[in-house]
């Protein structure tokens, strides 16, 4: 589903957010730390922080819908993709260096446009991470 274009895209530093939802249907929004694609699969590993936002993660149940959004500061390029999610748990050693890399990397490139850490602490974190398996179903 996603072409080599989309993949290299969305696995650059772009900034990433997600959204879930809760059985009532009201929407929980958070910021993303990170993803890769499957290239077997075809699926996403989206790494998120739980301590940074609670209520979207604890959403983010298997079978439920979930909607991811990559967007490039510089132009504000973007793509949503849509799909459920297929696995949830905390990352292990390899996710949670990709994690720790896109939010330093998050970190620089923002500062560098203008944006101050301060602004940043509230969005971008590495802490309590964990790995959303998504398979996506639109785009």
């Amino acid at each position: 589903m996603l072409g080599p274009e989309l993949v290299e895209f969305i696995e650059s530093p772009v900034m990433i957010l997600f959204a879930t939802r809760d059985e009532a249907g009201r929407p929980m929004i958070g910021r993303g730390s990170g993803v890769r694609v499957d290239r077997q699969s075809g699926n996403l590993h989206f790494l998120a922080s739980r301590s940074q936002w609670p209520r979207a993660v604890g959403e983010a149940l298997v079978g439920r819908p979930i909607a991811t959004t990559y967007v490039r500061a510089t132009d504000y390029k973007a793509c949503q993709i849509k799909g459920r999610v297929v696995e949830a748990g905390p990352a292990d050693e390899a996710h949670r260096a990709r994690g720790v890399a896109y939010v330093a990397e998050q970190l620089a490139r923002m500062m560098a446009l203008g944006v101050t850490r301060m602004q940043l602490s509230s969005t971008l974190s590495d802490q309590e991470l964990v790995c959303l398996t998504i398979a996506p179903q639109a785009i």
